[in-house]
């Protein structure tokens, strides 16, 4: 864990992609048979995966979208001068034995919009649709083979044992309340992971948001302080998942495209840097979300994923 020592920084030694790639291999692990339910990455790239020419509208009962984008901490110590410690104490946080923080990401030469507010706007149409969220989400490890470790005992050591590992016994693990609930606070791993949604649109990327060892008690620097923004990646999981299983809101195969262009119009505006498919002769709904969700990986790293219910 490198050590700055102009601002008593600690770096982590590990980037946004292996968060990334440690979190899908992790929740797609999550399959519930007897509930036909799974976690998915939803984008062109996993049209493999997911069924050939992504033709998924015989398969899939209903899903709910979400987005996250993934990011690692940086950390300053509590006796450093920096400017987060100092904006931190000003506010009355707590900033012992560190801060850990995340920068918001530059936009890009082609971009019309910073990444933030991209997401920002997706937030913005799932949630009040109640049809999905969106979130920064960090875990709360610098060090990689800490990371490594929890990964691996703390998660999936804990609920893999379960019964020897039958996924229908991990159902009665998770689901809760007569299923309208997956309690995704069983699974430890998820807590050390802190979820932080975009909480107003910005007009540069000079921000940055902290926060606490635990994940709480979070701040934007601006400066202003938010301690009720954040919760674990567990928490959101929760919410998101509510009612899900027995009825709640969700796209199928007769709504998807409507609400897919409504998203798109959200996010994108008017400036018309994406395009959904119109033709008559396309009828492939599943695919053009999958589609919108390769572009906004490809443009924003920002990742698609989707409960999904499926028909067998």
């Amino acid at each position: 864990m490198p050590v700055n020592k102009h601002g008593l920084r600690l770096d982590p030694d590990f980037t946004e992609d292996l968060v990334g790639f440690a979190l899908e291999s992790f929740l797609t692990l999550f399959t519930f048979p007897r509930r036909r339910f799974s976690i998915e990455p939803f984008s062109r790239v996993e049209e493999r995966r997911l069924g050939a020419d992504a033709r998924l509208d015989s398969d899939i009962r209903g899903f709910r979208p979400f987005y996250m984008q993934f990011k690692r901490p940086f950390a300053f110590l509590d006796a450093s001068s920096s400017k987060v410690v100092k904006e931190r104490k000003k506010l009355g946080a707590r900033v012992e034995p560190h801060s850990l923080f995340f920068d918001l990401r530059r936009k890009q030469p082609h971009h019309n919009d910073f990444q933030h507010n991209i997401l920002y706007d997706l937030r913005n149409e799932l949630t009040k649709t109640g049809m999905g969220d969106a979130a920064y989400v960090c875990p709360l490890f610098l060090d990689r083979s800490a990371y490594r470790w929890h990964l691996q005992w703390s998660g999936l050591r804990s609920w893999l044992t379960f019964r020897h590992w039958r996924p229908w016994d991990l159902e009665e693990v998770l689901i809760r309340e007569n299923g309208r609930s997956l309690r995704f606070d069983n699974v430890p791993i998820l807590a050390e992971h802190v979820t932080i949604p975009p909480h107003k649109k910005v007009q540069e990327a000079n921000h940055r948001y902290s926060f606490d060892e635990s994940g709480s008690d979070v701040c934007f620097h601006s400066p202003a302080r938010l301690p009720e923004l954040s919760v674990s990646l567990a928490k959101f999981l929760t919410k998101l998942s509510y009612g899900f299983l027995e009825g709640g809101e969700k796209l199928n195969f007769e709504n998807a495209s409507q609400f897919l262009k409504r998203l798109i119009v959200a996010v994108d505006g008017d400036r018309g840097n994406y395009q959904v498919s119109t033709r008559p002769e396309r009828d492939d709904p599943i695919g053009d979300w999958l589609a919108w969700g390769d572009y906004l990986q490809r443009e924003y790293e920002i990742q698609q994923y989707a409960l999904v219910q499926w028909e067998y």
